[in-house]
């Protein structure tokens, strides 16, 4: 393998680590509470707002303003399943979705309203010199922030799948995203579930967005892109599948690299969406996706 490709498959790992942390919070959502959340990348600019305002206008060391930021999404995801969602749930999905896409707007007009159109900064976590790995007629360059964010993200990732199998309330999210009503009748807190699974989401995207902030910056539509492409990767893996949305997720980034190195930057979304595409007519259900699953 030149070494070229593989330093477009080392960048792929970095994009894709990001879509992949999208992707997930976003399957937890949709597999726990049956919404997708329009909303979910809104929610996780928000809190890589409030770590700016902590670090930069407040002072904070800079990882006590990341865990104030990641806390503040927990909690906004709570409590908008809990105080919006909640109520209606039982009338209509699409009365949820409409609700997702109105904390959309408000998220991103009290953003404006606060922190105005000007993009704000906030620096890498970890800083300092670039690996340099040497591969005999050239150099493989891997910054700090690539390592971390690849490191982060399969620790998440392995930290959620274990707490999800292992744990009691693991196994509670596990039920109720199989069968609600039944749930309830075994003696689960369905909407104790209902929260954790709308905190994690949430959690996660502030997590995305505060890793990509160095490079996005911190802006009103800053997660824009990381949704849709989170989105993609989920669909691509399978929307009921969590290890679908890590394999979508580095799968989705390593096409896009690959694309916009050997064949156009302008176009890689769109060849990569175009590749995507023809594996899901493939297959539908996605990579790791299940056919005849269905929420009851």
């Amino acid at each position: 393998m030149s070494a070229v490709l593989l330093q477009q498959i080392i960048l792929g790992l970095r994009e894709g680590s990001l879509f992949a942390l999208v992707a997930l919070g976003l399957v937890i959502v949709h597999k726990t509470t049956g919404v997708v959340n329009f909303a979910y990348g809104h929610m996780g600019m928000f809190a890589a707002y409030i770590t700016f305002t902590f670090y930069t206008l407040l002072g904070l060391n800079l990882y006590l303003a990341v865990a104030i930021g990641i806390t503040f999404a927990v909690f906004l995801g709570i409590l908008t399943e809990k105080f919006l969602l909640r109520p209606i749930r039982h009338l209509s999905h699409s009365a949820m979705l409409i609700i997702t896409l109105g904390m959309l707007m408000i998220l991103e007009g009290m953003a404006l309203l606060i922190w105005k159109q000007d993009f704000k900064q906030l620096p890498n976590l970890i800083t300092g010199i670039p690996y340099r790995i040497n591969l005999g007629n050239s150099f493989l360059i891997i910054t700090r922030q690539d390592v971390l964010i690849f490191v982060v993200t399969t620790a998440i990732v392995f930290g959620t799948f274990f707490y999800l199998k292992y744990t009691k309330l693991g196994l509670a999210v596990r039920m109720v995203s199989q069968n609600e009503e039944a749930s309830h009748l075994m003696g689960v807190k369905v909407g104790r579930v209902y929260g954790f699974a709308w905190g994690l989401g949430t959690g996660l995207s502030a997590l995305a967005a505060i890793l990509a902030a160095p490079k996005e910056q911190v802006q009103p539509n800053m997660m824009l892109n990381l949704q849709v492409q989170g989105l993609t990767a989920a669909v691509l893996g399978g929307f009921d599948s969590l290890p679908g949305a890590i394999v979508g997720g580095i799968l989705l980034g390593i096409i896009e690299q690959l694309v916009a190195k050997y064949i156009s930057v302008e176009l890689k979304t769109a060849l990569a969406l175009m590749v995507i595409i023809i594996l899901l007519l493939v297959k539908p259900e996605g990579l790791l996706g299940k056919s005849s699953k269905r929420r009851v």
